[in-house]
């Protein structure tokens, strides 16, 4: 079977004071790279937050050259030092990173600075104001991105429905591929199930374009239901003619609820 041709040309991190979103980043940046594709960070400060109003941090973070005061600023900041240490940031004779512009508002409410990567692609660090999940979206939708990675707490029960989660809502409503990360950790395998539908083969097309970008091993998964386990074989061999040749691919086929 021919496999569709998958390319990512551009990966969208939102980011946040959590572990995960270190994570999420590092996944990003590793990707990115692998890709030679544009990677955008992105930062929300909720309206309401008792900080420096953004027109006015962003006037100091010009003087303090954008990152060493104010924490939506120094949090970016503190992704770029992360993304140089992965090699996704193409750095001077000085060894400073080479930009495309530093720190401009692009609207109101809405900062970039515009870093390059080894091969010309483009990175950039912004910072939006206003609802995280609606400013994620905006991003999502007028940026044409390819792929959103996300990371999540996890929470669960009552805490979630109290908190709520953005990765969950940003996952049903972004206009792109997304990619919740929760206990991410280096170089591990990829998961990814199939029952034959068209959004199963698409994600494991898009599954194994990951995995060998990231030259990782993958598993595919089919689950059986009931005694009859026809379907499942069916779907999980035709998955297996959608990745590349070549790809360490684990299948298996596992009786039981597929959500289990």
């Amino acid at each position: 079977m021919d496999r569709a041709v998958i390319v990512m040309r551009k990966i969208l991190v939102p980011i946040a004071y959590f572990e995960a979103c270190r994570r999420a980043l590092e996944f990003g940046g590793r990707l990115a790279k692998a890709a030679q594709a544009d990677l955008t960070v992105l930062h929300v400060q909720r309206s309401g937050v008792r900080s420096l109003p953004l027109g006015i941090g962003a006037i100091r973070e010009k003087l303090a050259e954008w990152g060493l005061e104010t924490g939506p600023f120094r949090l970016l900041r503190q992704a770029e030092e992360s993304l140089i240490g992965l090699g996704v940031i193409k750095l001077d004779e000085q060894i400073r990173p080479v930009e495309k512009h530093s720190l401009r508002a692009l609207d109101k409410g809405l900062y970039e600075v515009h870093l390059l990567g080894p091969h010309g692609e483009g990175i950039r660090f912004r910072l939006r104001q206003g609802d995280p999940v609606r400013q994620i979206l905006q991003e999502a939708e007028e940026g044409g991105y390819d792929l959103l990675i996300t990371g999540t707490r996890g929470y669960r029960g009552l805490k979630r429905l109290l908190v709520g989660s953005i990765a969950a809502e940003v996952a049903l409503r972004a206009p792109c591929s997304v990619l919740v990360a929760k206990n991410l950790q280096p170089y591990q395998g990829l998961l990814v199930g199939t029952d034959g539908s068209s959004q199963a083969r698409e994600a494991v097309r898009q599954a194994g374009e990951l995995a060998e970008l990231l030259g990782t091993r993958l598993m595919v998964l089919a689950a059986v239901e009931g005694k009859d386990g026809t379907k499942a074989e069916a779907a999980l061999e035709e998955a297996l003619g959608l990745l590349p040749s070549g790809l360490p691919v684990e299948p298996v086929l596992a009786k039981g609820d597929p959500l289990e």
